[in-house]
């Protein structure tokens, strides 16, 4: 049993890692032992690896839906159907109504008020609380639990230390009375809260215990990654639309969505910013030294699909993590393998746009190597789009002539006797040639250490 919790007993931090597991096991969450038996027993691993199932199941979902209240209504449902609640409901924040707004609500004690017609300001205590992150002072993980805070508001001291705050909380808790809500969670993108997921009791009539609690923070952190991301997607289609309607021929504007689109990708990550512009104006300068030869003139377009595909070669990332993209130290296995997967989520993000045609294809490959050994396919030599090849040789590039959270960056003549080293395992040596050319005629830009 020991085995699969992965202890090492022989270790003293082995001990403690099993007496805070079991700690969280055998208490729910105002820290009350749990009665249990040799059936709950039994149940433990099997519950855990259930949650992590659901989680895995959950995200793979999360990332298909392109609208956010699509996303929402799916991720409700299948809270519903599958976790035991009596209710479940999602407040989502409208930029257009300056307020969040009731999406969706499922369950046998839900809201009886209509979808779309709660509405909550910033001014509502309970948004307040989660916008102003008051919710840390109230609970060390930020979730509200009703009873735990009926408990708080009982203690004379607390309600003294805060008395602010002790009036707002009672506001908050009428709030949660109305919404029928025993847990409220707040989902946060980027420092701001974008939405709250609301539950309402357990149909067992136990409490939730804080394993429970934790999987609940963790499907709303993945919920409200995919809930921006599908904004995002959202924004660009809708103004793919308008463009669509306005200029049939007119591929200017595309090309700045484009840009504002790989701009706010850069922006996730401080030390990659610029990244994407710097990418696109090399692959620019290399295509000067290619239009000739006849792969480049195989393309419909050949400047164009290079152009937009350079700019949205990182556009997979939205579905990586803050955590791993900028991590400051080396990436674990794990880390690295889910990193490998952002071509692929690229591709499938950009796949329902018609209009980028074969620019899909040079995203999905461009981190295959010329040798075979790259991914997502280990396409290898010419099966590699020439694009995709155009835009492996510029990316690492920039990458390694740019400070990293984990390292500082390299001279560029390191750089590009890097390049050369691998032209004809990881890069493609006519692509290498055409760089180290441009890179000789002043084209690529020289704002890197020599």
């Amino acid at each position: 049993m020991y085995k699969e919790f992965n202890i090492d007993f022989k270790e003293q931090k082995g001990w403690f890692k099993f007496q805070q597991w079991l700690i969280d096991k055998l208490t729910d969450t105002e820290g009350a032992l749990i009665p249990i038996g040799p059936e709950a027993l039994q149940k433990w691993p099997k519950a855990e690896k259930d949650y992590q199932v659901f989680l895995e199941n959950a995200s793979r979902l999360m990332i298909r839906f392109k609208k956010p209240e699509r996303l929402i209504k799916m991720i409700v449902n299948i809270i519903d159907e599958q976790l035991g609640t009596t209710h479940t409901a999602m407040l989502l924040y409208k930029e257009d109504k300056n307020s969040f707004i009731l999406i969706d609500s499922k369950g046998e004690s839900g809201v009886k008020i209509p979808i779309g017609f709660i509405r909550m300001t910033f001014d509502n205590p309970l948004i307040k609380i989660f916008d102003e992150r008051k919710n840390y002072i109230i609970s060390e993980n930020g979730v509200l639990v009703y009873e735990n805070i009926v408990s708080l508001m009982k203690n004379a001291e607390t309600i003294e230390k805060h008395k602010e705050l002790a009036d707002l909380t009672e506001l908050a808790l009428r709030q949660m009375e109305l919404l029928k809500a025993n847990i409220c969670i707040p989902l946060y993108y980027k420092k701001s809260l974008i939405g709250v997921l609301i539950l309402g009791a357990k149909r067992s009539k136990q409490k939730f215990t804080r394993q429970e609690i934790g999987f609940f923070m963790t499907l709303a952190n993945d919920a409200a990654m995919a809930i921006s991301n599908a904004q995002l997607i959202q924004n660009l289609q809708e103004r793919i639309d308008e463009i669509k309607d306005l200029y049939t021929k007119e591929h200017r504007v595309f090309i700045h969505t484009a840009v504002a689109l790989a701009t706010a990708i850069d922006a996730r990550d401080p030390y990659t910013h610029g990244h994407t512009e710097r990418v696109t104006q090399y692959c620019l300068s290399v295509s000067e030294e290619l239009e000739g030869i006849p792969e480049a003139q195989a393309y419909r377009n050949f400047k164009e699909t290079l152009h937009i595909a350079a700019l949205l070669h990182d556009v997979g990332k939205i579905g990586i993590p803050d955590a791993i993209l900028n991590k400051r130290g080396k990436l674990t296995k794990k880390e690295f393998e889910k990193i490998k997967e952002h071509p692929a989520i690229g591709a499938a993000i950009l796949t329902p746009i018609k209009e980028l045609g074969d620019v899909v294809k040079e995203i999905r490959y461009h981190q295959e190597r010329y040798d075979g050994k790259g991914y997502p396919e280990g396409l290898k030599g010419n099966d590699i789009p020439l694009v995709a090849r155009i835009i492996a040789v510029c990316d690492t590039f920039d990458a390694m002539t740019t400070d990293r959270p984990y390292r500082q960056r390299k001279f560029a003549e390191t750089a590009l006797q890097e390049i050369r080293n691998e032209s004809g395992r990881q890069f493609d040596p006519i692509v290498v040639s055409a760089f180290l050319l441009a890179y000789e005629k002043g084209k690529i830009l020289r704002n890197h250490r020599k």
